[in-house]
C-alpha cells in the first residue's frame, strides 16, 4: 500500500490530488502535535545565535570529518561501507541515499551543528542502513513501511544527546508542523509565509525554505515527522522501551513488538553497531534523564 501511495505520488506530481496522497501516506498534523509545535514557537526566542557562534565549515571540512565519522564506525562494524559525497546535483543540505552521505556543494555548515549533524546522517540514518543490510532481511535496510517517522526522532534525538539540539533547530522542526498543518488547512504558498514571518518572526529567508519545503510537489506534509517522532521517541524511553534494539534497521514504531519476538527468536540479531555517542558520559546521563520523562520543550533547558 505504501509503494502504491508513493507511485501515485509520482503520476500526480505537480497537480491537486498529491497534497491529499501526501496526507495519507504521511498522515495529518495530529491536535496535540500542532499544540506542541506552538508550544515551542511561542516559548523559545526567535532571535537565538546559538549557532552563529564559532563560524562555519567549508564542504571540503565538513566532508572530512563525515570520512572519519565513517571510518571509526567501519572499525566498529567491518561491513559499514559508507561513502561520503559532495553532490553537485545538490546545491545545499545533506542527503543520506543507499549507504552514500550527499553533501550540497554550496552548503556552509555551522561549527556547532557539526557533531549534530554527523550524528543524525551517519549515527542514524546510515547506521540503520547497514545494521539492516546485515539482517537476513533486506528490507530492513531499505525501510519497513511507515519507517521515517521513528528515523527522523531517532536522529533529532542524536543531536540531542551529542549536545547539539538548538533553539534554531528546534523551531524550525516546529514551524514545518504548523507549515504543514496550514497547507492541509488550504493556505496558499503565502499566506504561510506570511505566518511564519509575521507571526513567528522567522527571517525572510527561513520562513521562504519552510513555506518551500512544505509546498513542493503540490503539498508535501513529510516534514511534520521529525517532531512528531522526537515526541514519539521522548514517551518510549519514558516507558522503559528498549533504545538499542530501535537500531537494527528502518523501522516504524508500530514494528518494535515484532522486532522483539524476531529477536528473541534468534531470527533476527541484535544491531552490528550501536551509535558512537552512546560510550560518551555526558550522552548517558543525558539518556538516564530522558528515561524520568521529558518533554520536547525540556531538550533545550
Amino acid at each position: 500500500m505504501e509503494l502504491d501511495r508513493q507511485l501515485t505520488m509520482l503520476h500526480d506530481l505537480g497537480t491537486a490530488p498529491f497534497l491529499y496522497e501526501s496526507l495519507q501516506l504521511h498522515g495529518a498534523v495530529s491536535p496535540s502535535l500542532g499544540e506542541e509545535a506552538e508550544k515551542i514557537l511561542e516559548r523559545t526566542s526567535a532571535h537565538s545565535r546559538s549557532e552563529s557562534r564559532g563560524g562555519t565549515l567549508t564542504v571540503a571540512e565538513f566532508a572530512k570529518l563525515a570520512r572519519r565519522e565513517v571510518g571509526l564506525y567501519a572499525r566498529q562494524c567491518p561491513g559499514f561501507e559508507a561513502k561520503v559525497h559532495v553532490s553537485g546535483d545538490m546545491y545545499s543540505g545533506l542527503m543520506v541515499s543507499r549507504g552514500r552521505l550527499l553533501i550540497g556543494k554550496e552548503s556552509s555548515i555551522p561549527r556547532k551543528r557539526a557533531e549534530a549533524l554527523l550524528q543524525h546522517e551517519v549515527g542514524t540514518h546510515l547506521l540503520t542502513y547497514f545494521n539492516g543490510m546485515a539482517q537476513p532481511f533486506k528490507m530492513l535496510s531499505s525501510g519497513l513501511p511507515g519507517y521515517d517517522e521513528l528515523q527522523e526522532g531517532l536522529a533529532v534525538l542524536s543531536e540531542y544527546l551529542v549536545g547539539g539540539l538548538s533553539t534554531v533547530r528546534l523551531r524550525v522542526l516546529a514551524a514545518r508542523v504548523v507549515a504543514a498543518r496550514a497547507l492541509a488547512d488550504g493556505a496558499t504558498f503565502v499566506d504561510v509565509f506570511r505566518l511564519l514571518d509575521r507571526t513567528y518572526e522567522f527571517s525572510q529567508r527561513a520562513a521562504y525554505t519552510i513555506t518551500m519545503r512544505v509546498f513542493r510537489g503540490g503539498g508535501l506534509v513529510k516534514d511534520a515527522v521529525y517532531l512528531r517522532g522526537l515526541m514519539g521517541i521522548l514517551e518510549y524511553l519514558s516507558s522503559d522501551g528498549d533504545f538499542h534494539k530501535l537500531f537494527v534497521g528502518k523501522i516504524a514504531a508500530a514494528h518494535v513488538p515484532v522486532i522483539e519476538e524476531l529477536l528473541h527468536r534468534k531470527i533476527l540479531h541484535p544491531p552490528s553497531a550501536l551509535p558512537r555517542y552512546l560510550e560518551k558520559d555526558t550522552a548517558v546521563t543525558r539518556m538516564q534523564d530522558l528515561r524520568k520523562g521529558m518533554s520536547v520543550l525540556d531538550l533545550l533547558e
